[in-house]
């Protein structure tokens, strides 16, 4: 009889699949808060992952990086007295998807002086993902000895229920601190984290009318508003409402910013959702991204701004304004204390222009350096922009100059 192995998602399991989504990013940060950020610059080249290795650095290193982080979760082994993650970088956030990026095993070293973990990488696994053609995914299965263990697995996402077509597996091994690439079995089978069997999730669906902001947030028991602001969105002279809705149950989970119109009646409609703009709010190991996040309405223009904490994340703020029916990106600022510097650029969405400011803090007179650089005018909009995708190809234009 052939032994079929099906992997089944158990509470505890964490699935990674190809298909990237802002909510698997869940990065470093740090418990106080501040309204400054300080950030070495520059300090790895982020041209290509493969080439440069991360073995032997710390997560403090590939933060001053600006690596983009598509995975970060805690692996579990109740037998071994360190602790350790498993993270996945990249260059640019389309490349945990389609291009280069590398997994890598980091030991927990020490807390720093902000109480924030500190991780070593200790070894790291090369790979090109192709979606859906070629996937990577952590897996937490019961391969070798009946031992459920996890493994980075390359597989063909077909959008169905099962995996089936499986090309490559390596073993997380934390005893050794390797990734240990192991035959396939035959009969491998995994269940597909990226299947779902209807095309909406019940608690995604929001109601499309209400009377007040929390009429949409589906289920008080669940969820709960984080922020809310007032004020004319539209320019029809009426008092909108944007609001973020946040997960009472899961402070990892996806954060919803809901943009309600109001009618004439004072009821008011669901116009717009987005569930990547805001940044998930805590990292693996339960301390906060940013120091400070609002929301405000100011003349006609939605403002987000989060504010980073002091040694670890940088500030960023963006604009958006109705243009006819579409709420469009129109402006992000980004701010960086490094040592010997600080770092300002400012992007102008409509005008298709960058302007990156640097600050000499070595000298008495703090000259500062500008450099303008013209744009490809996008249309970003607020359905399916983050702040930090937006950026990211900012940031290469910048370093490469």
């Amino acid at each position: 009889m052939k032994r079929v192995f099906i992997f089944i998602l158990a509470v505890s399991t964490f699935l990674q699949s190809c298909r990237y989504k802002t909510q698997d990013h869940v990065k470093e940060g740090v418990v106080p808060t501040t309204k400054e950020a300080v950030i070495q610059l520059d300090s790895l080249n982020k041209a290509d992952t493969s080439i440069r290795s991360f073995i032997g650095l710390t997560t403090t290193d590939i933060d001053l990086s600006k690596m983009h982080e598509c995975l970060g979760v805690m692996l579990s082994e109740n037998a071994l007295k360190d602790k350790y993650a498993l993270a996945q970088y990249s260059a640019i956030i389309d490349h945990c998807q389609h291009g280069q990026s590398k997994f890598v095993i980091e030991r927990f070293l020490r807390h720093d002086a902000n109480g924030r973990s500190v991780f070593l990488i200790v070894d790291e696994l090369d790979v090109v993902a192709n979606y859906p053609a070629i996937c990577f995914g952590n897996f937490r299965l019961a391969i070798e000895d009946d031992r459920e263990e996890n493994y980075i697995v390359a597989f063909y996402n077909n959008d169905s229920e099962k995996i089936t077509q499986i090309s490559r597996i390596w073993r997380i091994d934390l005893e050794k601190e390797k990734f240990v690439e192991i035959s396939k079995p035959k009969d491998l089978i995994l269940t597909n984290p990226d299947y779902v069997e209807s095309d909406e999730d019940p608690a995604f669906t929001f109601p499309l009318t209400g009377e007040k902001a929390l009429d949409f947030i589906v289920d008080p028991t669940v969820f709960e508003i984080q922020y809310e602001t007032k004020g004319d969105l539209n320019a029809d002279g009426l008092s909108d409402i944007v609001m973020v809705r946040r997960d009472k149950t899961n402070k990892m989970a996806i954060r919803s910013i809901l943009v309600l119109l109001q009618n004439k009646d004072k009821s008011y409609r669901l116009d717009k959702i987005s569930n990547l703009l805001m940044p998930v709010e805590f990292n693996k190991d339960g301390s906060k991204i940013y120091g400070t996040e609002d929301i405000n309405i100011v003349n006609g223009e939605l403002h987000l701004n989060f504010y980073g904490l002091a040694g670890v994340q940088g500030n960023i703020w963006g604009h958006f304004k109705y243009f006819g029916d579409d709420l469009v990106l129109t402006y992000v600022e980004t701010y960086n204390v490094g040592a010997g510097s600080w770092q300002s650029l400012y992007y102008d969405v409509v005008k298709g222009e960058l302007t990156e400011e640097i600050t000499d803090t070595t000298k008495e007179e703090m000259p500062v350096k500008t450099k303008i650089f013209k744009m490809k005018k996008e249309k970003y909009l607020f359905e399916n922009s983050s702040l930090d995708g937006v950026m990211e190809a900012s940031y290469k234009i910048v370093n490469n100059n």
